[in-house]
């Protein structure tokens, strides 16, 4: 099957399984694909699309429809070796993107059971380290509640409140050290909540990284605050001394005019 339109029209309304395995799937199949998981009421919950010819392009097609679908809870993608670490970043973002609070809460929280290419798991028990994040991620997906709000909240915790952990995941989804500290996000009113799970939940070292990055967050926006109090004082005066100059050239400029009307009298 080198190329296929899906009709959404014609799909079954209750569609829960769809095999389309060995079919020779590209970035093309994978658009249509696609139609199914967007769809307002979608029923599809395992999607098995082993032995294709599905590439990045593909996983990122199937990624972004993916953001909104609430339904699908298992995608095997197995033997398609065009899939490289780029599509694998997509693959770890979709279910927790790490670079903001929001982003996360946003993230997929339904999708938990995946099979991969071979370069990245296999029968000998053999995963890369992006392959363990992402199973991880989908055990807080399968959790017994099932609730896709305490989902992200958890992943929030567990990934955007502890230092190290962040920043693992920062480094498996290629975002640079300039990332905003996760503190940023939060007002004064969410802040002593935060600590306190923060030092619940991770400790007393946890606690105290946590305050100093968000002191240090604060002694920013104060040094910034200071900059921009000084440059608007420099144009305040800036101001002030040409509004002066202006109203001497005005003078200046009246005195010569009125001389002339003198000599033409």
């Amino acid at each position: 099957m080198d190329s296929f339109e899906i009709d959404d029209t014609s799909v079954p309304n209750k569609l829960v399984i769809l095999d389309l395995n060995g079919n020779k799937i590209n970035a093309d199949g994978c658009r249509q694909i696609a139609k199914l998981l967007r769809r307002e009421n979608a029923t599809l919950k395992e999607l098995h699309l082993g032995h294709n010819q599905i590439d990045d392009e593909g996983i990122s097609i199937l990624a972004n429809a993916l953001q909104t679908n609430t339904s699908l809870k298992k995608m095997n993608v197995y033997n398609n070796e065009q899939i490289t670490m780029e599509g694998m970043k997509l693959l770890l973002k979709l279910v927790n993107d790490i670079s903001s609070i929001k982003a996360t809460l946003q993230s997929n929280h339904t999708l938990h059971s995946m099979s991969f290419p071979e370069s990245f798991e296999s029968a000998l028990m053999f995963e890369t380290e992006i392959v363990r994040e992402i199973k991880q991620i989908f055990r807080m997906n399968e959790y017994p509640w099932n609730n896709p709000n305490r989902t992200g909240k958890r992943k929030v915790i567990l990934t955007q409140l502890d230092s190290k952990k962040r920043a693992k995941m920062c480094g498996l989804q290629g975002l640079g050290d300039d990332t905003k500290s996760p503190y940023t996000e939060l007002g004064p009113l969410l802040l002593p909540e935060a600590l306190e799970i923060v030092g619940k939940r991770h400790g007393l070292s946890e606690f105290y990284e946590s305050f100093r990055v968000r002191v240090a967050d604060l002694w920013t926006t104060v040094n910034r605050k200071k900059v921009v109090q000084q440059r608007r004082d420099e144009i305040s005066k800036q101001t002030e001394a040409l509004a002066k100059e202006k109203k001497e050239l005005d003078t200046e400029l009246e005195l010569i005019e009125q001389d002339e009307m003198d000599n033409m009298r």
